[in-house]
């Protein structure tokens, strides 16, 4: 698994250029970052990782009862401390992240932002 980082940026930046043309966009806030599972993610690995490095983890394993289709991903969702809210502040820690989400086995799946 890979990620192109020249893409990844572009497309955050795409995304910041969209919302922060918007009325009310919080000059600072908490970033969310979700990640997904592939086949032998090590999910306790990367939370320990992401943990001692102090975002915030929230983990959601497989339900294999489950009926919504994403029920049946692993996904680990993490959240910064309060930041400053710029394409280039959120492209450094979503690669950052991503890195090493790679190292575990997860792929980047998104993020988002609440006002601090």
């Amino acid at each position: 698994m890979s990620v192109d980082y020249d893409v990844q940026k572009a497309e955050t930046e795409r995304l910041w250029s969209e919302i922060s043309a918007s009325p009310g966009v919080p000059s600072e806030g908490l970033l969310d970052l979700r990640f997904v599972g592939g086949p032998g993610a090590d999910a306790t690995e990367f939370m320990g990782w992401l943990e001692d490095r102090g975002y915030d983890v929230e983990y959601y394993p497989v339900d294999p009862d489950g009926e919504d289709p994403e029920d049946a991903e692993e996904v680990i969702e993490v959240q910064t401390d309060t930041m400053t809210l710029s394409a280039e502040t959120i492209h450094a820690e979503e690669r950052k992240t991503t890195e090493a989400a790679l190292q575990f086995g997860f792929r980047p799946d998104g993020w988002g932002f609440m006002g601090a």
